[in-house]
């Protein structure tokens, strides 16, 4: 669309898509004047009765996100990081028993995400790793999700379908799980044993929990904020990660030199001991880091972008006046390949973020996966800690390509944009390390 028509083109009476790197602060930075869109209302206009993510009042929302920042605070990501690595035992020890067959990728990657966030979000592990099973309730979301992505263009149609019952179908039964977690870890923090001094969150929950008991402002105002809370965690916090992991390892099987480069710089650092990994060591791995940047420029969590509102008075982008209250997005899909800040912006080349002499990122204003300024992700240096910790020890531990009949073209073209990616098989074969 944007090769076709320019960088600004109409999709709507008072929507516009933009592609141009020098609006990303513009309408995402910290100091935009730009709000969220009303898309973003499609659950509630009244605020205590929304998630973080759904506030559209950028003062509401800032005291929010305080509280949300405690829970993502460098201290709790310490408390976090041995369930992130228990997960990652669990999947490499599946993938060990299932060594030189078919196995889909996709399916595991998800498995571990939402294991996670179940034990990072309310300390309680969904055990789909060790059963191999989904759980009916998030199988339900996926299917959702791929209802809410076609009716994004339309949110009001969203807001009354929630509003008759029946009409949610089988996604009640997700909801039901979220709000039954936060009711169990209520009753539990409400008769937690306090220690020494006071009671210590070891989940998001209850960092939320204890802002409410402590009648801290900037807590959830209400019940149902609260479990819309827990809603956007899991959704936000596994559906993008479990994602994001398969694409990397569809790259990776794509392009088997990336991962040899990738396995000599995991040996070199850990040599023959990986319980020397540890998030503090592996992010200072710049291969590693590289091949994320590359998987997440090429397939962005949110590939068309987050909408936008401007401000009553309009907003100048470059040579470009946007009336007052339009919709503005910036497809991060379409920006983050554009030959303009990225040359060969189709390709999987980790070295374009390490070797500044091919110039191969030209402009990295154009690279925002985890968006910024007030509404940024609240939760990358956790999904960057998982995505670290998977992609490390895998890698680590085996050799992959794709299975016999799969070469990765239908993953690639056939996935969608459902708000997220909605992604289909993607069946790969592991087999013991070859160490040269």
């Amino acid at each position: 669309m944007h090769e076709k028509y320019g960088d600004f083109v109409r999709t709507g009476p008072r929507e516009i898509s933009i592609n141009r790197a020098s609006a990303v602060a513009t309408v995402y930075g910290s100091q935009s004047p730009c709000t969220k869109s009303p898309w973003y209302s499609h659950v509630s206009d009244d605020k205590t009765k929304t998630s973080l993510n759904s506030t559209r009042d950028p003062d509401v929302h800032r005291r929010r996100r305080k509280a949300w920042d405690r829970g993502f605070s460098i201290k709790a990501l310490a408390t976090y990081e041995p369930s992130v690595y228990s997960k990652v035992n669990v999947l490499a020890s599946q993938i060990r028993a299932r060594l030189n067959k078919p196995i889909d990728m996709s399916t595991w990657t998800m498995f571990l995400a939402f294991d996670v966030m179940g034990l990072v979000g309310f300390s309680e592990d969904f055990h789909q790793l060790e059963d191999g099973i989904e759980q009916a309730a998030i199988k339900e979301l996926h299917q959702q999700m791929l209802f809410l992505g076609i009716l994004k263009p339309s949110p009001w149609i969203l807001t009354i379908i929630g509003a008759i019952q029946g009409l949610v179908g089988d996604y009640g039964q997700f909801m039901t799980v979220c709000t039954d977690r936060v009711a169990d870890k209520k009753k539990k923090w409400a008769v937690q044993t306090e220690e020494v001094g006071e009671k210590v969150p070891k989940d998001v929950i209850s960092w939320l929990l204890k802002a409410i008991e402590e009648k801290d402002p900037n807590a959830p105002p209400g019940n149902q904020a609260l479990n819309e809370d827990c809603r956007l965690m899991m959704i936000a916090g596994s559906d993008t990660t479990g994602v994001t992991l398969a694409h990397a390892f569809y790259y990776l099987a794509k392009n088997p030199s990336k991962y040899k480069l990738l396995q000599k710089e995991l040996d070199n650092a850990v040599g023959t001991n990986p319980d020397q990994f540890t998030n503090d060591k592996l992010k200072d791995l710049p291969y590693l880091e590289a091949v994320i940047n590359e998987t997440l420029r090429l397939k962005p969590a949110v590939p068309s972008g987050q909408p936008r509102l401007t401000p009553p008075e309009g907003l100048q982008i470059d040579e470009v006046w946007i009336p007052g209250d339009t919709i503005i997005v910036l497809p991060q899909y379409v920006l983050q390949r554009d030959e303009r800040h990225f040359p060969s912006g189709s390709e999987f080349i980790p070295e374009r973020w390490l070797d500044e002499k091919k110039n191969l990122v030209k402009n990295d204003e154009a690279f925002f996966p985890f968006q910024q300024g007030r509404y940024g992700c609240v939760g990358k240096q956790l999904a960057l800690m998982e995505l670290r910790a998977v992609i490390a020890r895998l890698a680590y531990d085996f050799d992959l390509a794709f299975a016999p009949g799969e070469d990765g073209v239908s993953f690639d073209a056939d996935s969608m944009d459902t708000f997220t990616f909605t992604i289909g098989s993607l069946n790969l074969v592991f087999t013991d390390r070859t160490r040269e």
